[in-house]
């Protein structure tokens, strides 16, 4: 008998899973934050210019029983997954997982809540289908390499295995329907990052789509629709087409383990409204800025590691969104300001002469230490010339909202209250707080806010 298929593997696990009655209720508990958190996201995405066009679209489709976040909209799951999958994306505070370079959330979590609502899961169940979906999307963005990430958006390429299992896990597949999701998931597995470099709003629909494939592939295997056996290690499969240097092994590395170790309690939290690739640096300038006393920087030096140079490597940006994906923009917010937070991506703040005149005084190198440990760590070091010719100096490896440098519960709700405010619902905060405390419960799922 042939080898199992990675995604056999990853089958058997999940439906092992599911029959050993995993995952426990302190599991269940971390997938609630992670719930909470990117609801806040998508609650202020549609408040923006991209958001209200994707609300726009999805006015325009046929009803169903998918709530759209933050708007009087229900829509077919798969729509649904999409519109909220989008919404979550904009603002650039949803969470990452730094091994994978995805951010899970926003893939994994539309498509799970999507299909308990049509499916009439309950909390729980939604809650255990976001847990398995990360794990699914973490562990392959792990397997893809750093080769991957150059011209493919993780989040998208990878985000859409771990939302077809988020939609599997409500529909109940067994191992070769989850074998035929994971097959359709891949074969739609798509997202370039050439929208950065021109400016365009195709991240948010990379989330989407991600969201919306998962529910499509995992609708179709329901149904029987076949899905490739081999589409992650095959010849002319995922890895061959768009990971050259892949490591296949670590998709299904550790499934022995028992109890699991779930790959979900490792994704960071984002303190701040930029790229995490930024957040690095902004620790850095945020620990510098109380040593300035008045004077002012000269030379600004940022080491670090390619990718966030090749992604954030910004000297000039003239839009909010190539602020929120240049280094040089957010470490001059920091240390100006103090703060790099929503309210410091407007088209006024980017222009403000304080920040703007630190622009011309970076330069970047990729530090080869740094290198070697991304992206297990995210290192930085930021050194500050002054004009008395003091220099200051700092590295950050685990910036704020790392696992390894939590935020704190209070500093979490905080952040919540903020993006629902920012997108006009403060009045519902304490409301949508309730609904995501519900979750851990045996009752139906309903979203009716």
């Amino acid at each position: 008998m042939d080898n199992p298929s990675l995604t056999e593997e990853l089958g058997r696990w999940l439906v092992d899973w599911r029959r050993q009655g995993l995952p426990p209720d302190s599991v269940l508990a971390t997938a609630q934050g992670y719930v909470r958190d990117w609801l806040g996201s998508a609650l202020a995405g549609g408040v923006t210019e991209p958001g209200q066009k994707l609300l726009d679209y999805a006015r325009q489709q046929p009803a169903g029983v998918g709530r759209v976040i933050g708007a009087p909209l229900a829509v077919a799951a798969e729509t649904a997954a999409l519109i909220n999958g989008g919404l979550s994306h904009i603002v650039e505070m949803d969470d990452l997982d730094r091994g994978s370079v995805v951010h899970p959330g926003a893939a994994v979590i539309p498509a799970a809540l999507a299909v308990a609502q049509r499916e009439q899961a309950s909390g729980r169940d939604f809650l255990a289908a976001v847990v398995a979906g990360y794990e699914v999307a973490i562990r392959i963005g792990e397997a893809v390499g750093k080769q991957h990430y150059y011209y493919f958006h993780n989040t998208a390429t990878c985000g859409v295995f771990g939302a077809a299992v988020a939609a599997g896990w409500i529909l109940g597949l067994d191992v070769e329907q989850f074998v035929w999701a994971l097959g359709n998931a891949g074969t739609q597995a798509a997202g370039l990052w050439q929208f950065n470099a021109e400016g365009d709003m195709s991240k948010h629909l990379h989330a989407g789509r991600a969201a919306a494939g998962g529910v499509l592939a995992a609708d179709l295997a329901a149904r029987g629709f076949t899905g490739a056996r081999h589409i992650l290690e095959g010849e002319r499969g995922f890895f061959a087409a768009t990971a050259p240097d892949a490591n296949p092994e670590k998709v299904v590395a550790g499934l022995e383990n028992s109890p699991p170790q779930f790959k979900i309690a490792g994704v960071s939290i984002k303190p701040y409204a930029s790229c995490r690739h930024t957040h690095p640096a902004i620790d850095a300038a945020l620990a510098l800025r109380p040593r300035l006393h008045g004077r002012s920087p000269t030379h600004i030096q940022l080491d670090a590691y390619q990718a966030a140079l090749d992604l954030c490597d910004n000297p000039d940006p003239q839009t909010s969104y190539a602020a929120k994906f240049s280094l040089h923009y957010c470490v001059a917010s920091a240390l100006v300001r103090g703060h790099v937070g929503l309210e410091d991506f407007s088209l006024e703040a980017i222009q403000e002469t304080a920040v703007r005149q630190l622009l011309p005084l970076f330069t970047t190198s990729v530090d080869p230490g740094f290198e070697a440990a991304y992206p297990v760590q995210w290192p930085v070091r930021l050194c500050v010339t002054l004009d008395d010719d003091a220099v200051l100096e700092t590295a950050v490896t685990h910036p704020k909202g790392d696992p390894e440098n939590p935020l704190t519960q209070q500093e979490l709700e905080a952040k919540f209250r903020q993006l629902a405010a920012y997108g006009r619902h403060a009045n519902k905060a304490d409301a949508w707080l309730d609904w995501v405390i519900g979750l851990a419960s045996d009752e139906i799922l309903k979203l009716d806010l």
